[in-house]
């Protein structure tokens, strides 16, 4: 399998806190290289719902090292265009 690079979809297997961070099992996609730490390697930005910083801040971007991302299979779409709609049960006088 190819490295790691932007537009690939990961899940987040290990963090700061190592298996035990807030964000390990998460499900991203890998917007861009943000550069090089020196103890962990490439870091990269990565996108995703409910995300949690570093710092404790609820978000939809964190930065990872390469290390703690797991390649994975983009989800597939689905070919089905329908949209759901609510309909509310008619009014009925008295």
């Amino acid at each position: 399998m190819k490295p790691i690079q932007a537009g690939d979809h990961a899940e987040i297997i290990e963090g700061a806190l190592g298996t035990k961070g807030p964000n390990v099992g998460k499900k991203v996609r890998v917007v861009c290289l943000r550069g090089e730490h020196s103890e962990h390697g490439r870091i990269w930005k990565v996108e995703g719902q409910g995300l949690i910083s570093e710092y404790g801040a609820v978000g939809t971007t964190v930065d990872c090292a390469q290390s703690w991302l797991r390649k994975i299979e983009p989800p597939e779409e689905t070919s089905d265009n329908s949209v759901e709609k609510e309909v509310d049960a008619p009014l009925t006088h008295s």
